[in-house]
């Protein structure tokens, strides 16, 4: 189990006391994107591996119902979140993608969890290399929906029963949807390119 630690302020020792050979607790020196999740997954060899948003709290058994699925099912990557595209809605005047969850359904982008192997790590780190993407630790949008299009076939979410979410999950200053400027935007330019590099079996 790797825990990293984004903020500078804060010792992640100061709040985890636990003491076992299988946790390893980074703090990172400086400011880091989303996307150093696949740079610590790529540095931690493993043939499988399971990714969690910081405001998502699984029970273990919904842990090993996800990895279980993966084992099944190698390739496309697995999640509990997702979103689908919407050919009604027009992708200059919105985000044109619904949101989806507590259902086993295939989608187009996964969200907030990430099941996947060692391959579909390998396929992430070329597709960013096509798309031009090469600071990987300060990556702060699209890695989801690059890692989307890491598989054979399209993204899979699970419904694994009630799930515990940090109620501060959509705030100003702490999601990035609501912070960063031009958000959607970003994630349309991100999600195109990679359908016209990649197609991906249903």
């Amino acid at each position: 189990l790797i825990i990293s630690n984004n903020s500078q302020d804060y010792s992640i020792e100061s709040y985890i006391k636990i003491k076992d050979p299988r946790l390893i607790l980074i703090n990172q020196k400086e400011q880091s994107g989303v996307g150093i999740r696949f740079v610590l997954a790529k540095e931690f060899s493993s043939p499988y591996y399971i990714c969690i948003d910081d405001d998502i709290f699984l029970h273990p058994a919904q842990l090993q119902w996800l990895y279980w699925n993966l084992r099944q099912s190698p390739e496309q990557t697995h999640g509990i979140y997702g979103a689908k595209i919407a050919p009604e809605k027009d992708p200059k005047n919105e985000w044109p993608f619904y949101h989806e969850s507590n259902k086993t359904i295939t989608i187009d982008i996964l969200n907030g969890l990430f099941s996947f192997t060692r391959e579909h790590l390998e396929e992430y780190f070329k597709l960013c290399s096509l798309l031009g993407i090469t600071d990987h630790k300060s990556l702060m949008n699209g890695e989801d929906i690059i890692l989307s299009f890491s598989g054979i076939k399209k993204p899979l979410i699970h419904d694994i029963g009630p799930i515990w979410e940090c109620a501060s999950a959509s705030l100003p200053g702490v999601a990035l949807h609501v912070t960063r400027p031009h958000f959607y935007e970003e994630r349309w330019g991100i999600f195109s390119k990679l359908e016209k590099i990649k197609t991906l079996k249903n």
